[in-house]
């Protein structure tokens, strides 16, 4: 595996870098980050650049993919040249997997699970979502492996729901150094809220209001 960044300096001092790496086992990956965000990366099965859903689509621009197909070139062509250093190993990691909800969980009220993996190596990895024991497919297509510092990698994939009491969503992570799938499950559960401190709030009100009206009665009376 051989990475390279470039990185050049954006307006009102925000960084804009592109990272590619080229992989003895796999194809090249492209990556553009802004502020260590990433904003898109290549799509070489699909021809095409996988952009966040937060960047607006006028920003979104075909350069990109011109950009990785050059980087995809010079890696192929020069890979063979490097020589392989036989000191340097890398054990294959299994991911580390949990799956949370972004926001409180509110009843019939939009929300977003969140399946984050990391330290797994090598980068390559599949994730599939299930509601209720069936195959759900995500809303946003935008999932790619993020470079950590310790030559690992971590990803999110994201999963736009509405909350209904009991429904069960799964997200299942698949890599090479798992003997088996990893699944991690997620039950949709809400509190109901009790009637008992209305109802003895209201008696104790209405006590209350007896209490009143017959001091008033008596005070009258004398």
């Amino acid at each position: 595996m051989r990475k390279f960044y470039l990185t050049q300096p954006a307006l009102s001092g925000h960084k804009l870098c592109f990272g590619y790496g080229c992989f003895d086992s796999s194809d090249t990956q492209l990556g553009i980050t802004l502020d260590d965000d990433e904003l898109c990366y290549a799509d070489f099965k699909k021809g095409t650049g996988v952009w966040d859903s937060k960047v607006p689509i006028a920003a979104r621009s075909s350069w990109a993919y011109d950009y990785a197909l050059i980087c995809r070139g010079v890696c192929k062509r020069d890979i063979h040249r490097w020589k392989y250093d036989k000191s340097v190993t890398r054990s294959k990691d299994a991911p580390e997997t949990v799956l949370y909800p972004r926001d409180e969980v509110i009843t019939n009220e939009d929300n977003t699970l969140i399946c984050f993996s990391n330290h797994f190596f090598p980068p390559k990895i599949n994730i599939k979502w299930t509601k209720n024991n069936k195959l759900v497919e995500t809303e946003d297509p935008f999932i790619k492996t993020i470079f950590n510092s310790d030559g690992t990698f971590h990803v999110f994939s994201y999963l736009n729901i509405v909350p209904k009491q009991g429904d069960i969503y799964s997200c299942t992570v698949e890599h090479e150094a798992l003997e088996e799938p990893q699944t991690r499950f997620w039950e949709v559960e809400t509190e109901e809220i009790s009637s008992g401190p209305a109802v003895f709030c209201g008696l104790g009100l209405s006590f209350g209001l007896l209490g009143v009206a017959a001091g008033t009665f008596f005070c009258v009376k004398n």
